[in-house]
């Protein structure tokens, strides 16, 4: 017969306990929060938040949605990948852009007007500094954030963000890009009736319709958004009770586009924050050249370009956050 030492099955027991104790922590922490914020002028903000409470946060600027989405589209993408990823060493917020998920919408936007709907976000979680980032159309905004806030963001990212419609010494945002993605923001530049013609013939219209190559718009849709509905997603979304988004997914991505072709609201120059773009050598949407450009433009940036990846940098975002995250 065996004998057991009761002292090391205490120990073994409070151990166990102790384990138990911290997977209900984790489990807590992969939890999402969701929450409105409402802005004056009766707009409202839908964000989330996930995450321990006591590391660094990380606000997130979802993308440009290119085609309908079961959930709406928004913020909630974000969540769904660290909720499957579990990097436990940040904090992550994030929202609905205007017009997506259940944000309202703001027509007539511009890019730099995101900055006060991160600022009410911050104050409503009592949180002083935050790092930003933003993937395909959200990172105009996380640039806008950076520039607009400085008090409040201690790191910038862009991952597969563009530049804009024209720029010093000669930058034009169609130049390097695919036939598809010139013809998007060259209907932009014409006005809103032209972006509507635009989403409708060519990212919403019948799969086969004679007026565009349907090869082209599945690769566009492959590249396109981030925000594409995963299990994970579908999942959250069900846990938290989210409604289908009630506004039209058109007016959001119209208003998306112009806010790229018109001024910005700020310029590249003033961010002061460390910033960092991220972006695929195969990126055909907004091609390198955006991001080499932008980080000229700011004294604090540096660029780390990747071969074999397009505009979707799903698979870096562990590494995005954690340079976010760095003290």
């Amino acid at each position: 017969m065996i004998e057991r030492d009761d002292a090391i099955f205490q120990a073994g027991t409070s151990s166990n306990a102790e384990f138990n104790q911290q997977l209900a922590r984790i489990d807590q922490w992969l939890t999402p929060r969701v929450f409105n914020i409402e802005m004056s002028g009766g707009h409202t903000v839908r964000a989330y938040e996930v995450g321990p409470p006591d590391v660094p946060a990380v606000i997130g600027c979802h993308g440009t949605a290119g085609f309908p989405i079961p959930s709406g589209g928004g913020g909630i993408g974000y969540i769904a990948r660290y909720v499957s990823f579990a990097p436990l060493f940040c904090r992550l917020i994030s929202f609905d852009r205007p017009g997506y998920g259940g944000s309202s919408p703001q027509p007539g936007r511009k890019v730099g007007d995101i900055a006060p709907i991160v600022e009410a976000i911050l104050d409503h979680l009592s949180i002083d500094v935050a790092a930003v980032f933003g993937t395909s159309g959200g990172a105009t905004s996380a640039l806008a954030t950076a520039a607009l806030l400085p008090e409040r963001i201690s790191r910038a990212a862009s991952c597969g963000g563009c530049g804009p419609s024209f720029g010093p010494g000669g930058f034009d945002f169609v130049d390097g890009s695919a036939p598809l993605f010139r013809a998007e923001i060259e209907a932009a530049r014409k006005g809103e009736t032209a972006a509507r013609e635009f989403y409708r013939n060519v990212i919403a219209g019948p799969a086969r319709s004679p007026e565009r190559d349907y090869s082209a718009l599945e690769f566009y849709l492959q590249r396109r958004s981030s925000a594409a509905p995963d299990p994970v997603s579908e999942r959250i979304t069900q846990q938290l009770a989210l409604a289908v988004n009630p506004y039209p997914q058109e007016d959001a991505y119209v208003d998306d586009v112009l806010s790229w072709c018109a001024p910005w609201g700020f310029e590249l120059g003033s961010i002061k924050a460390p910033t960092r773009f991220f972006h695929g050598l195969e990126d055909v949407a907004a091609s390198p050249r955006h991001a080499k450009w932008m980080k000229s433009q700011i004294p604090n940036a540096h660029l780390e370009l990747y071969p074999h990846i397009g505009h979707s940098l799903d698979k870096l975002m562990p590494h995005v956050l954690a340079w976010l995250t760095v003290a």
